[in-house]
């Protein structure tokens, strides 16, 4: 608990701090320009102390759900965000119905976090792809976006912050909420360059 503490006191300090210095240099004539730098950086610390909220409250409401309703949610919510940044994104279905005994909100805010840590990692395209074996669901998020060290990878949603992809709660928390459905969450570097986040959940 207190290392939880630590990592979402150094995770809200930063944008808290990023604020302080812009309040510092605001004047009548830059006013518009910072503005929307303030905004954002608002918009960080609270949704960081969101997720640790949510972490520490998190209850699963499990239900049959279809993993290719849930991408093509995903797509939909996520495509013109990610298209204003100058981000493709790309999700691979399959033609059979796939089920799983997952909360399907949960099960979304991890790709959501996912797909943001992928933006924040300067990725031009995303893709979503899924494979079924033995009983399984493998689903893989691949970014062209910066690498991250090697030394790190494992220790990426241990409440370790990582500057290539995202803060330590957000992670922590997709972490969490897999673990919680009997899965696995991993991250690796690809070989063209980038990061691949898979995802391994039982199907129904």
């Amino acid at each position: 608990m207190k290392n939880d503490l630590y990592v979402l006191a150094h995770e809200v300090k930063n944008p808290l701090s990023i604020i302080s210095g812009y309040l510092e240099m605001l004047n009548i004539n830059n006013l518009e320009d910072y503005k929307k730098i303030i905004k954002e950086e608002v918009k960080n610390s609270l949704e960081i102390l969101d997720n640790y909220l949510e972490y520490n409250k998190l209850i699963l409401n499990k239900e049959e759900i279809d993993i290719n309703l849930l991408l093509l949610d995903i797509k939909k919510n996520m495509k013109d965000y990610l298209k204003k940044r100058g981000i493709s994104l790309r999700v691979f279905l399959q033609d059979d119905e796939i089920y799983l005994n997952a909360d399907y909100a949960k099960l979304r805010q991890v790709f959501y976090n996912i797909l943001k840590n992928s933006m924040e990692s300067q990725s031009k395209t995303i893709i979503i792809a899924y494979q079924v074996l033995f009983g399984k669901i493998r689903i893989k998020i691949e970014n062209d976006g910066l690498k991250i060290n090697s030394d790190d990878l494992n220790k990426i949603g241990n409440g370790y912050t990582d500057k290539v992809f995202g803060n330590g709660i957000g992670t922590s928390l997709s972490k969490k909420i897999v673990e919680m459905h009997g899965g696995k969450i991993k991250y690796q570097n690809n070989k063209k360059g980038g990061v691949n986040v898979i995802i391994t959940l039982s199907l129904s």
